[in-house]
């Protein structure tokens, strides 16, 4: 009898379950848990197409800064951000369908970034409605977009939802959760694809960085998504609020405030929540409604990375004491470098004697330039690059809360906060980053790859001053290098930091990193 070739690769419908019979299977409930697997797989894949395919077309580079504020045990920050940087992964682990056609054919990416303030209410700051309204933006836009029919999937559909999520949300807040008598202000960013869907409510803002004119000398301009709304020294906002029975007024210091019937004081004209100022809605008796939950709800058609560069998204303590063209300002000094953009940012506010007590917050987003995949390499090659090992020279700054406290390189303990270390290598990163705009790089490319590897007089300067790395005693060229670098190496400083490096290009300065060790400022040098 002559063998089957192919019974190798012949395997039975029942394999693995011993030939039981498939109505026993059915009855014991194995079919079913199949079936379940399967599906289970199937969005797995799922999801990791749609995770590359998201990165292969539009990326961004975002970090977010909150100063200010101290906790105690059991005390709870005024503020709330969020970050999302694949909202359709979001929507397929909750199990809810994203509209396919319209703005949303072709699977374009959806990003989503957000702020809550309950510092931007109308009396006393308070938590409460900053987290719950954080906990349910999510689940409420991806349920509003869900109910777009066929054929609405256009952007003045899209920006009425962004509205009705706003409005949901302060509605939701008066009628169904009574334990909330506290407000808060709220700044939002839906990305799909290319546009910009803004929604601000209150004393939050988001600022848009626009560049113009030609490439030798391009200039920024800033501008503010929620300027015309929040306020009530703005002339709308006084119309409707003096109309529904309050009293505007300018207090000591110049601050513009309305007084309702009762006598309370307000500083802000729309916020979520605040339900002494809602009217019958809040449900308390006598309560004239005076504030409203309505955003201020924008579409902009992206130029990415090109005509726009970045957006900052800020709490009501910061875009009372950060000008937008002060942000832009800042934004363009740390030019792709988020964290230390928004800890600039932040840090600048946290500063100002009004924010003593007050929560600073800053969430910075960059779009980064498209690849031009017709001069990308085949993805085996691309794969073989992201396994090479980098050189990295560094800068490093520890901190209390890190791994070990303590200074090697002048055998002393480490006291200072994450703060305090960050603010440390901004200043550092902005004295390199100022030599390096002032130092010119041979054109030929190997041998800008050789002056690389010769540190710069700031970077010894600063090496010297600053690092609390043994690294920093080495001599010559050698000083902060940390060597070659494998990838299990650099993982082993934290999934942050192996990031972080491998983004670089040879002779480029990253953006703060952290690793156990402390916050670092990297190079690469080959």
């Amino acid at each position: 009898m002559t063998a089957n070739p192919n019974a190798a690769s012949i395997v039975s419908s029942n394999a693995g379950y011993s030939g039981t019979p498939l109505w026993k299977l059915k009855q014991q409930g194995a079919v079913q848990n199949i079936n379940k697997i399967v599906e289970e797989a199937e969005e797995q894949k799922q999801l990791a197409l749609d995770e590359e395919e998201s990165t292969e077309t539009l990326r961004v580079s975002v970090d977010a800064v909150s100063l200010g504020r101290v906790e105690g045990v059991g005390e709870k920050p005024l503020v709330r951000h969020l970050i999302v940087k694949d909202l359709r992964k979001v929507a397929a682990r909750s199990k809810m369908q994203v509209p396919s056609g319209g703005l949303f054919e072709n699977r374009v990416p959806l990003l989503l970034f957000a702020v809550f303030d309950g510092q931007s209410c109308a009396e006393t700051p308070g938590p409460l409605a900053a987290e719950w309204c954080a906990k349910q933006v999510i689940p409420k836009l991806l349920r509003n977009l869900s109910a777009l029919p066929p054929g609405y999937e256009n952007q003045t559909f899209v920006k009425a939802i962004l509205t009705k999520t706003i409005e949901d949300l302060d509605k939701e807040i008066l009628r169904g959760q009574p334990a909330i008598h506290d407000g808060c202000g709220a700044a939002i960013a839906l990305l799909v694809g290319e546009k910009l869907f803004t929604a601000v409510c209150g004393k939050c803002d988001i600022v848009l960085c626009e560049a113009g004119g030609p490439p030798q000398r391009v200039r920024y301009t800033a501008v503010s998504l929620g300027a015309n709304q929040g306020r009530c020294s703005l002339p709308e906002e006084q119309k409707y609020l003096t109309e529904n029975g309050g009293v505007v007024f300018q207090a000591e210091g110049g601050a513009t405030l309305v007084s309702s019937p009762s006598g309370s004081v307000s500083a802000v004209s729309r916020s979520l929540g605040d339900r002494a100022w809602k009217g019958p809605d809040g449900g308390i008796p006598g309560s004239v409604k005076l504030l409203t939950g309505k955003p201020e709800t924008r579409v902009t058609e992206l130029s990415w990375a090109e005509r726009h560069r970045f957006m900052v998204l800020t709490s009501a303590p910061v875009s009372n004491q950060v000008t937008p063209d002060d942000c832009i300002s800042m934004g363009t000094e740390f030019a792709g470098k988020p964290r230390a953009t928004s800890g600039e940012i932040a840090g600048t506010a946290a500063e100002a004697p009004e924010n003593a007590s007050a929560q600073c917050t800053a969430v910075v987003v960059y779009f980064v330039p498209k690849e031009d995949k017709a001069g990308q390499p085949p993805a085996a090659k691309k794969a073989r690059k992201e396994a090479e090992s980098v050189r990295l020279r560094h800068i490093v700054v520890k901190h209390r809360d890190c791994g070990q406290p303590y200074d090697p390189v002048r055998n002393r303990p480490v006291v200072r906060s994450r703060e305090e270390a960050e603010a440390m290598l901004r200043g550092a990163l902005r004295e390199l980053n100022q030599e390096a705009n002032a130092t010119k790089l041979p054109l030929d490319a190997s041998k800008a790859k050789l002056a690389a590897l010769q540190p710069t007089p700031k970077y010894v300067s600063l090496c010297k001053e600053l690092s609390e790395c043994t690294t920093a005693q080495k001599g010559g060229g050698m000083m902060g290098d940390l060597g070659w670098l494998s990838q299990d190496q650099l993982q082993r400083f934290g999934p942050s930091f192996a990031e972080t490096a491998k983004s670089l290009a040879v002779g480029q300065w990253s953006d703060l990193s952290s690793s156990e060790h402390g916050i670092h400022v990297l190079q690469r040098i080959a």
